[in-house]
């Protein structure tokens, strides 16, 4: 792979997170745009590691013919110190983005995932009517202190917020907005069918294992599909499959405003620090 000279000066942009704020997907949809050059895969979190191995962080991008500027998106560097002084050494003329999403949304999304995994144990009624901050699940919804983190370190026009809520139910604003702000062509729009870690909880566990554990039916079912598809192909579709087997859940009205009380203040603060109306995450029905 022949990386240009430039790797360190060429024109930039990394998405800083948040946490369970659709980075997954948007890593795999940000990869189809012809004019951006992405790292093979998400989540090596390079620019977080203690001693920033510039080799292995030039091989991870897989580039095109056509590419004019490096992306990364990871939810790793959100409320990282580290990661924010690695950006600012190495990129200091980066553009950021950032995707925020209502604090409470965030929380359930993130205990279902953990719950999904057999992380953690418990209901989430029990963060919800006894919120601790300290609680890694309710800190990664403050936001105030990783923007003003990353504000006071970078020029204010090298930053730019973008609404959770967008990027699932407007799509066009969302993306016209971000590949305006990193200067490519707006009028891509990525095919966003598939959804790369889709939210809520797993039902059926038992037959998703035997469909994707036993390796019987995972070599099977790869040899039939090789001769038909390419390798991205068999991706999505095995997202597609996964996907099946999530269960969209919804939180209580007392669950949501118990738990909102906690994030009251400090939505309120990132939405002045940002300038931007975050009103109707605080409206709760």
């Amino acid at each position: 792979m022949n990386l240009p000279k430039d790797f360190f000066t060429s024109p930039r942009f990394i998405v800083i997170g948040g946490h369970k704020c659709g980075t997954s997907s948007l890593h795999h949809y940000l990869k189809q745009h012809p004019d951006i050059v992405m790292p093979k895969i998400k989540g090596e979190d390079l620019l977080n590691k203690v001693n920033l191995d510039i080799e292995a962080y030039e091989k991870s991008y897989e580039l095109k013919t056509s590419e004019k500027i490096f992306g990364e998106v990871s939810s790793v560097y959100f409320q990282s110190e580290k990661a924010c002084q690695t950006i600012k050494e190495y990129f200091p003329h980066s553009k950021l983005l950032m995707v925020l999403r209502n604090p409470v949304d965030r929380a359930f999304s993130d205990f279902n995932a953990l719950s999904n995994r057999q992380q953690i144990k418990g209901k989430f009624k029990d963060i919800a009517y006894r919120p601790q901050p300290s609680n890694k699940i309710v800190k990664l919804g403050f936001y105030y202190n990783t923007v003003k983190l990353y504000i006071e370190n970078f020029e204010r026009d090298q930053f730019k917020s973008l609404i959770f809520d967008d990027f699932v139910k407007n799509k066009e604003k969302f993306y016209k907005e971000f590949f305006q702000f990193v200067e490519v062509d707006d009028s891509f729009l990525p095919d966003t069918s598939v959804i790369v870690r889709k939210g809520g909880q797993v039902k059926h566990k038992k037959l998703q294992n035997l469909l994707f554990s036993n390796p019987i039916i995972k070599n099977t079912a790869s040899t039939m599909l090789k001769p038909f598809t390419n390798t991205s192909q068999r991706y999505n579709l095995r997202k597609k499959v996964d996907n099946m087997f999530i269960e969209k859940k919804t939180l209580s009205k007392e669950m949501r405003e118990n738990l909102m009380k906690v994030y009251r203040e400090d939505i309120l603060k990132t939405q002045d620090l940002l300038d931007i109306d975050l009103s109707h995450w605080l409206k709760v029905s």
